[in-house]
């Protein structure tokens, strides 16, 4: 019995094995491309999650500035139970005199007040920076 397909038309029913190949290479670099995005994004995440209880812990020293411990220009520092770490700097505002004069209360003084708060994130070292001018007792 004789075949009267085509030997081109009998070909055409299945993949040959490079076609196959090519596919699941294409597949495996997708694959792997996708994978690289969803770790950046993971990555990114954390990252996100350690400045925003950085934030937190900024914004409370901020609150607490001048009113634990009366303004003094100076550094402080130290350690969180989390393992970052803060440094507050307090410096004296410069200020026109005549506006010093006829706006702040008597005694007071205004000062700079800078909270920030950092953290190793893998290799680097990432922060978080608060500033405010605070009024305090003069010095």
């Amino acid at each position: 019995m004789h075949n009267s397909y085509p030997k081109a038309r009998r070909r055409a029913g299945g993949f040959t094995l490079i076609e196959a190949l090519v596919a699941f290479t294409i597949f495996a670099l997708s694959f792997a491309a996708i994978l690289q995005i969803f770790g950046t994004g993971l990555g990114n995440r954390a990252t996100a999650d350690h400045a925003l209880v950085a934030l937190g812990h900024a914004e409370s020293l901020m609150a607490r500035a001048g009113i634990e411990q009366p303004m003094a220009v100076g550094t402080r520092s130290g350690r969180f139970d989390d393992g970052m770490t803060w440094r507050e700097q307090v410096a004296l505002h410069q200020i026109d005199t005549a506006v010093t004069d006829s706006t702040l209360p008597a005694g007071m003084t205004p000062y700079e007040v800078t909270i920030a708060v950092t953290w190793r994130d893998g290799r680097k070292t990432r922060e978080v920076t608060l500033n405010s001018l605070r009024l305090g007792a003069a010095p």
